[in-house]
């Protein structure tokens, strides 16, 4: 079921990713890799059942302004909070934001919070019909880093501090509910 929410400026759609509906011709982020992957590869990884994606859409126009994908993960125990330690478990299942991008000239218009809020509702949904410990993301690297860092940060994501990949942040579930249902 579609999501119907607002930014500063418009009135924003957010629907579940149909190859069909929705129209990922003029997408550009900025950052080819992820344009590639939504233009390219996308369809292909919701098929075969690694990512479900979401699209924002103005109104009745088809054309993504942004999306978001979700896929499971496992997590070393280890890397999380004490807690996660103390599961005694080598692994603590988590949600996966593979990708989360804003064409760019809806940039700076709140889309990419629109986005992360509404990922975060489905991913607390999902957390309630099978176990997951927090949401985790990988900030991208290039030049705006700091930015995308802060961002994720404000929004309540921390350092997983994975030696392996530095950039890997996560919120654990129950402050997810805690904001999400207060």
């Amino acid at each position: 079921m579609p999501t119907e929410t607002g930014t500063d400026s418009f009135a924003l759609q957010i629907a579940k990713f149909d190859k069909a509906l929705h129209d990922r011709s003029a997408f550009s982020c900025g950052f080819a890799p992820i344009d590639n992957f939504l233009k390219s590869s996308l369809s292909d990884h919701v098929k075969e059942g690694m990512v479900t994606a979401w699209v924002a859409t103005a109104a009745d126009d088809p054309a993504v302004l942004g999306f978001y994908t979700l896929g499971a993960l496992a997590v070393r125990a280890t890397l999380g909070p004490k807690k996660w330690q103390r599961a005694r478990v080598p692994d603590v299942p988590v949600i996966y934001i593979r990708a989360v991008a804003v064409r760019e000239d809806m940039q700076g218009k709140r889309l990419g919070t629109a986005l992360v809020v509404d990922a975060l509702k489905r991913c607390l949904d999902i957390s309630d019909q099978m176990g997951a410990a927090a949401v985790v993301l990988d900030v991208l690297d290039g030049d705006d880093f700091a930015r995308r860092w802060k961002f994720y940060a404000d929004l309540g994501f921390q350092s997983l501090a994975d030696p392996d990949n530095p950039r890997r942040v996560y919120i654990p579930m129950m402050d997810v509910r805690a904001t999400l249902t207060t």
